[in-house]
Formats: C-alpha cells, structure tokens, sequence
C-alpha cells in the first residue's frame, strides 16, 4: 500500500472521528487514523528503500550508456565541418 493511500485513508478517519456523536465509534476511528498514520511511515520508508541495481542491470544500463556515447560522437563528426585536404580537387 502506497503512502498517498495510507494517508487519505487517515484522513478519513479522523474526519469520521471528528464527525461521530458516540464516544466509542469516536476512539474507533481515531485508533484506525493512527494505525494508518503508523503504515504511511512504513510505506515511506520501503519507498526510500528500493533495491539497488544489480550487476548484471548495472552493466546493461553502462552498455546502453556507452552505445549512446558512441552514437553521439558519431553525429558530432558527421556534422562538423571538415578542412579540405591540400592538392584533392
């Protein structure tokens, strides 16, 4: 469950808390909004927490880089001017 989803679903909690004429229904609510409080850290925390690339990704993502590179290289010589050659008319 994401954290935007975690924390609407507090908000509507504490919105029904803040609603609800019996006490009980009242604690209810606010006992639900601080346990999905509680989750919205938690999915935060597993967001921040994305696995690395590994390996074999990192390695394909450095091919892909470099092919780039080359590709680059390639319309820079093809479209810089070149000096003519002394005596090649």
């Amino acid at each position: 469950v994401s954290e935007e989803v975690c924390r609407a679903q507090e908000a509507l909690q504490l919105a029904k808390a803040a609603s609800e004429p019996l006490e009980s229904r009242r604690k209810i609510a606010l006992t639900a909004a601080k346990a999905w409080a509680t989750e919205a850290v938690l999915a935060q925390q597993r967001a921040l927490k994305q696995a690395p690339l590994d390996k074999l990704d990192a390695a394909i993502a450095r091919e892909f880089a470099e092919e780039d590179i080359t590709l680059e290289d390639q319309v820079a010589d093809e479209t810089t001017p070149q000096e003519p050659v002394p005596g090649a008319n």
